[in-house]
């Protein structure tokens, strides 16, 4: 990637600042004075020393807005998070009285699991390069990289990270992906998927695998869901909200920009109720949700859209099922969770979420950089806003360092032991 000149970072700087005046779900800028803000920013992210600085200090612009769902990379994208990098989320621990970054998912098949790294390790250095909170550490794509991590017993080990090119998907953020779907019994007639994240905006493929490794575990009595580490993605979370029940069950509702204040009940026009089984059947659906509500728009109407649950078929542990969450199960997953708590549907367990729900967008700029931007909010069946606002869960039980470094995952653990709970309770009645 050609390193720019002050000139070049300078036009992309107001590209930046015209593209959240006009694109930000909210007009007024959470009340922010945005140009007071691109004002105190301009010389860091005009003289910045290198490309990674100037990435940073555009970053540094964006988090003045308070909001998820911003980023700011170059379609190169040569360095990025862990979590699209490697496959893995981590969080900041103490360790013999310092505080350091521990590797908290590890996604199966993705590039930190292939290279050795497990839950639980304490991370040091990448490439070389210590880091520690509240320095976040950037991971290159494409190359291979030396991670120095910690493991059981305290030996410091290197781990070999051959971290791949990215997938591009529309109107997401490019990522490495992991194994999207895995499954297995923990117990008898209890069976226990882990789901990595929802790619593609409609999620033909990620749902296809869920409702086959369901069947692959039929026939179950009881069901845990495993969301920790699943940062969301795309409209094929609702294949998991569907298994839930097997009812047709209002979710939510999303609001693009200007819509924030004029709504006061949920509109039923344009309802979102099936994820296609076949790519062909997305023409139809993209002229009812797209082109419909385009036209709408240019009449002056302003629609949006519902999502409710698929009316899948019963299922036998429908009323024994455990979300089993933490600090990294954000965006569509909080849709999710939100869901089966308004319902009733599932137990919760683990620790809160982040509050992280808008829907977002990404947006060209100069010289091959590419704004994420949110640019519509998301409201549950009943009208409660997410974003902001951590969902705790029913149990809470906190990650343990020192006991996933010995092998052991205590959250599992109780989440195993609540729903075997669940299923006693429901016999009794």
């Amino acid at each position: 990637m050609t390193e720019l000149n002050e000139k070049q970072r300078a036009e992309i700087l107001d590209a930046v600042s015209q593209t959240v005046v006009r694109r930000f779900y909210d007009p007024q800028l959470r009340g922010i004075d945005w140009n007071a803000a691109v004002a105190r920013h301009r010389n860091d992210i005009v003289t910045a020393p290198s490309a990674e600085a100037f990435e940073s200090s555009i970053s540094k612009l964006l988090c003045e807005l308070k909001t998820s769902h911003m980023g700011f990379y170059h379609r190169a994208l040569e360095r990025t998070t862990s979590k699209m990098a490697i496959s893995a989320t981590y969080a900041a621990f103490p360790v013999d009285g310092n505080e350091c970054w521990v590797f908290q998912d590890v996604h199966p098949g993705g590039a930190a699991h292939l290279a050795g790294i497990r839950s639980g390790d304490i991370l040091v250095s990448v490439g070389g390069r210590p880091f520690a909170p509240p320095e976040h550490p950037i991971f290159p794509m494409g190359r291979k990289v030396e991670l120095k991590v910690i493991t059981s017993g305290y030996q410091a080990e290197f781990r070999l990270v051959d971290v791949p090119p990215p997938t591009r998907k529309r109107n997401q953020l490019p990522y490495a992906q992991p194994n999207l779907v895995t499954g297995r019994r923990v117990r008898d007639d209890t069976g226990y998927i882990r789901i990595s994240m929802y790619p593609g905006m409609i999620g033909i493929e990620v749902a296809k695998e869920i409702s086959s490794t369901v069947a692959a575990l039929s026939p179950i009595e009881r069901l845990i869901l495993d969301l920790r580490g699943n940062t969301g993605g795309g409209i094929g979370v609702l294949r998991v909200m569907s298994l839930l029940t097997p009812e047709r069950i209002p979710v939510g509702y999303s609001l693009e920009r200007g819509q924030l204040e004029t709504v006061h009940k949920v509109d039923r026009s344009l309802v979102f109720d099936r994820i296609p089984a076949k790519k062909r059947d997305l023409i139809p659906m993209a002229f009812k949700f797209l082109v419909f509500p385009w036209l709408l728009r240019f009449a002056g109407q302003k629609k949006f859209i519902t999502v409710a649950t698929e009316g899948l078929d019963h299922q036998p542990f429908q009323g024994r099922i455990v979300l089993l969450v933490n600090r990294h199960t954000a965006s569509a997953n909080e849709m999710l969770v939100a869901f089966a708590k308004e319902n009733r549907l599932a137990t919760i367990v683990g620790e809160a979420t982040p509050g992280r729900l808008l829907a977002g967008n990404k947006f060209k700029l100069p010289y091959g950089y590419w704004l994420a931007l949110p640019v519509g909010v998301y409201r549950t069946a009943s009208g409660t806003l997410l974003e902001g606002t951590p969902i705790i869960p029913d149990i809470e039980i906190s990650f343990d360092p020192r006991q996933a470094r010995d092998g052991r995952d205590t959250q599992l653990e109780k989440a195993i032991e609540i729903v075997s709970q669940l299923r006693a309770f429901l016999d009794q009645r």
